[in-house]
Order: C-alpha cells, then sequence, then structure tokens
C-alpha cells in the first residue's frame, strides 16, 4: 500500500527539480518492509521488525521544511506541518540521505497519517504472527 508525502503547495517547486513528487515523495509499505523515497534526496527500506513503534507526532516550524537531518539520528522528510508520524526504530537504521546516514527516527508528513500507522501495526502484526 503506498502512502504519498504531504507536501504543501509553496514547497512543490523547490523539490520539483530534485524529483521529491508524485509517486517519487511517498512510502510504501508490503512484503515485510516499509520502503521510503524522497526523490533524489533520500531513500531507505526498512523491514517491519526493525520497527520499534508508529506513532503520531510534531514538527516545529523552527525545524524547517523539506529534508531535515538532526542530531541523534532524527530525520525528517517533512513537506508539511500537517500529518505528520514518527517511525521508531529499535536500533540505528542505515538511510541514503542523500549520503548514507545513520537513522534512529524517521519523521514524515502524510496525507493519511492514521491509515499508514494502522497499515504498518497490521503489517507487523501479520509478520510476528
Amino acid at each position: 500500500m503506498d502512502f504519498p508525502i504531504r507536501i504543501t503547495p509553496l514547497l512543490r517547486p523547490l523539490l520539483f527539480p530534485l524529483r521529491a513528487s508524485g509517486e517519487r515523495a511517498a512510502v510504501h509499505v508490503g512484503g515485510g518492509h516499509v520502503e521510503v523515497e524522497f526523490g533524489v534526496l533520500f531513500h531507505g527500506s526498512f523491514a517491519l521488525e526493525q520497527i520499534e513503534h508508529v506513532s503520531r507526532s510534531t514538527w516545529p516550524w523552527w525545524s524547517g521544511l523539506g529534508l531535515r537531518i538532526g542530531a541523534r539520528g532524527r530525520v525528517g522528510l517533512i513537506g508539511s506541518l500537517e500529518g505528520v508520524v514518527c517511525i521508531h526504530f529499535n536500533r540505528p537504521q542505515r538511510v541514503r540521505a542523500p549520503l548514507p546516514w545513520r537513522c534512529r527516527e524517521l519523521y514524515l508528513s502524510l496525507h493519511d497519517p492514521d491509515g499508514f500507522i494502522a497499515t504498518v501495526e497490521a503489517a507487523a502484526h501479520m509478520a510476528a504472527a
């Protein structure tokens, strides 16, 4: 199942040259993995068993929009301050952002945050069974 990353209209022209729009700015859940793509800026594929939990979250406006890399393994793919979720990993994950990076928490702004959370939880439950 695919979940598009929410991007505000004002940010779209800035991200378009980096191909962070449409199908290239989305999260795919399936086959025991969560795969995240944000144009040429970010790509990560995570096994469901590496995800500790997923929850609704917030992203402060002063932290900025777009690809954000922070201290202690915090990475944000934030196209909007609405619909933010956080994927908490049970150990740091290797991502390409655009260089290799270790990610402990991945923040995403999604059009359907509740649907994403429910899908990941259901897929993780099925994978554990």
